[in-house]
């Protein structure tokens, strides 16, 4: 892993009786908060504060409440614990003052962004300058990526970027050095009035050890052979100028003809010749008109030329403007593939559409250069895979006509209910090596399985059946119970079992010696709308899947705030959930748009994996351990390699 030096400098306004800020870095000593939580460095500002509350006493609070929270808890991962950490500031300041934070955490090669309030997140990397994450009012949003030598972030409060032009900030960005940027705009900011809210800090990352040096390899020698237009643009191009020049050429005849008869009207008017002189003045008289008709047509063809040369001027214009935007998102859209791609995805897609505007006429090979460049950019961030997974293992090598109707994840095993065959197989994820584990005519009313090895339990019409898969012993342990409307789902999680009812419930059993207690009413609040609800997942937090496409998030019984972003397409009749608490993501099977959809724990899109026959599958399962996502499509489960 790469060790990165930080160079960091503050830009800080003076405070007032209303207007308070301050940058706050900390670096910890002990080796756990080191590696857990990274380097901090945070802008905090305060504004509208009331009379009660003395403004510097506010800020220094604050900036304790920020170090305690997100250092002070180490369970869960640093970019949820920034965010928990913001929103517990808002929620203790709310009624006090308007607080603003700008944060970030560098945590290894990982580097964490959480923007409270209306501020921003700017990155300098290879010279580019791009945007990484702009703040929302009484909002917290946060954002992520790794981190490269050289990168420089300027995190700034929204008072700062109000009071300096961007060609100055962009200006500034170009030094070599933070202290260098954070001199050059210092004096803008004390420069203005009532600055007590403005504040940013710059944050330069240069690798602590030398890397290896890079090995450039000369460029190849241009090619001779050129590159031919696509349809829409050489041949439509040359069907364009024919028809138009037929179409002038036309034109010009009914010109000429018109006044060849006019001029000859006017001659034959003006032809008194005696008889003995017409033969001979006939012949000057054609020769005259004849020149006079060819610089007519000369004439028009000529001015026909010059518009056209003009209004091709005017379009070449157009097409240089519409590529010269196009390129700025590109370049902005590239500087953050890393950093947060989301943000990339949607400024490089925002490029491809500029271009689309161009007419075909316009396209030449500078245009076509940059759709290539464009597309492989694309391409890098949406990581969109086109697979052909392979079989990992056919459940007919257990059982004759063997198929999977539901699955379980625990151990490292998978745990395949048969309804068929009234049966249950274990399946090893890291290798193909399966076992029949309980069979017989007491799983004849099964439906659902769920597993929290060495137990496994099966939800039949009865109630849950449980099976000991090292004593071998099965009993009832839970009786079905009147209050179940229709049990969609259930899962098994810390020794607990969850079932999840159309209802609007989810009913808790909670484990204790020998069995399970009575159940309780899990949810709180107002019971949410699970009619169309498909499946559940569960990493300490309740995840379900509904059929119209969103995830809805509980924790400890209460609802949180979830929602997907940076999706190219809505999902569509989605089918099964995965995650646990040992994955970063949720694996969603939509297999409406025949693909595994990836989101990270965030709501933001980070990959999908699309299968033409992803139709035919009914579960699946992930380990990013073993960088395996797993499909389970009747009697077969296939495998897809996690990119």
């Amino acid at each position: 892993m790469k060790k990165f030096l930080l160079e960091t400098a503050k830009i800080v306004g003076t405070a007032t009786d209303q207007a308070w800020s301050q940058v706050h870095a900390f670096s910890p000593t002990e080796s756990e908060k080191l590696t857990k939580r990274g380097q901090l460095l945070a802008v905090i500002s305060l504004t509208n504060v009331t009379e009660e509350v003395e403004v510097v006493a506010a800020g220094k609070e604050v900036i304790s409440r920020l170090h305690e929270e997100y250092y002070g808890r180490l369970e869960e991962k640093a970019i949820d614990q920034l965010k928990k950490t913001l929103e517990q500031i808002l929620a203790e300041t709310k009624g006090e003052a308007e607080v603003e934070i700008e944060a970030a955490a560098l945590v290894g090669e990982t580097i964490y962004f959480a923007v409270l309030g209306k501020g921003k997140i700017l990155v300098r990397r290879k010279g580019k300058i791009a945007n990484v994450l702009s703040g929302e009012e009484k909002k917290v949003v946060v954002a992520s990526g790794r981190v490269a030598s050289e990168d420089i972030f300027l995190l700034g409060s929204q008072k700062f970027f109000s009071l300096l032009a961007e060609g100055a900030i962009k200006a500034a960005l170009s030094a070599d050095s933070a202290n260098r940027v954070a001199e050059s705009l210092t004096p803008m900011v004390h420069g203005q009035e009532e600055d007590g809210a403005a504040a940013a800090a710059v944050l330069k990352l240069e690798s602590a050890f030398e890397e290896e040096p890079e090995v450039v390899t000369p460029p190849a020698p241009p090619s001779k052979e050129k590159r031919a237009l696509p349809a829409f643009g050489r041949q439509h191009l040359g069907m364009a100028v024919k028809e138009k020049l037929a179409g002038g050429l036309k034109g010009i005849m009914k010109i000429g003809q018109l006044f060849l008869f006019k001029v000859e009207k006017k001659l034959k008017r003006r032809a008194i010749y005696l008889s003995g002189e017409e033969k001979e003045k006939r012949k000057p008289q054609r020769t005259l008109m004849t020149v006079a008709v060819i610089l007519l047509i000369l004439l028009v063809v000529s001015v026909a030329l010059g518009a056209r040369q003009r209004s091709r001027r005017k379009e070449g214009g157009q097409a240089t403007v519409i590529l010269r935007e196009a390129q700025k998102r590109k370049d902005e859209g590239e500087a953050l593939i890393d950093l947060n791609p989301i943000r990339a995805r949607q400024l490089l897609l925002e490029a491809r559409y500029l271009i689309e505007e161009i007419s075909p006429e316009e396209v030449d090979q500078t245009v076509l250069d940059f759709q290539a460049e464009l597309e492989e950019s694309l391409a890098l961030v949406m990581r969109e895979h086109e697979v052909e997974p392979k079989v990992f293992f056919d459940l007919v090598l257990v059982k004759d006509e063997a198929r999977g109707d539901d699955l379980a994840v625990s151990g490292g095993e998978m745990i395949i209910f048969d309804k068929n065959k009234r049966a249950i197989y274990s399946l090893d994820i890291t290798k193909p090596q399966s076992a029949i584990l309980v069979g017989g005519e007491s799983l004849a009313d099964g439906k659902q399985v769920a597993a929290f090895l060495p137990k496994i339990y099966l939800l039949t019409e009865r109630g849950i059946l449980e099976f000991d898969k090292e004593t071998k012993r099965q009993n009832m342990v839970v009786e079905a119970d009147e209050e179940w409307e229709e049990i969609v789902d259930f899962r098994a999680f810390g020794g607990n079992l969850y079932l999840l009812d159309k209802q609007g419930e989810i009913w808790k059993y909670p484990g204790v010696e020998g069995g399970f207690g009575a159940y309780r009413r899990w949810l709180k609040g107002e019971a949410p709308d699970f009619s169309d609800a498909v499946g559940m997942t569960i990493d300490g937090s309740v995840w379900v899947l509904k059929a119209e496409g969103t995830i809805l998030k509980f924790t400890q019984g209460g609802r949180d705030h979830f929602a997907i972003s940076g999706l190219d397409q809505p999902l569509a009749n989605p089918a099964a959930i995965f995650t646990d608490d040992d994955q970063e993501n949720l694996y969603v099977l939509d297999k409406g748009n025949s693909r595994v959809v990836v989101i990270n724990k965030s709501g933001e899109y980070h990959s999908q994996y699309r299968w033409e026959g992803m139709g035919e599958v009914t579960h699946l399962m992930a380990s990013e351990e073993e960088k395996k996502i797993m499909l389970l499509a009747g009697n077969k489960i296939f495998e897809i390699e996690i990119k």
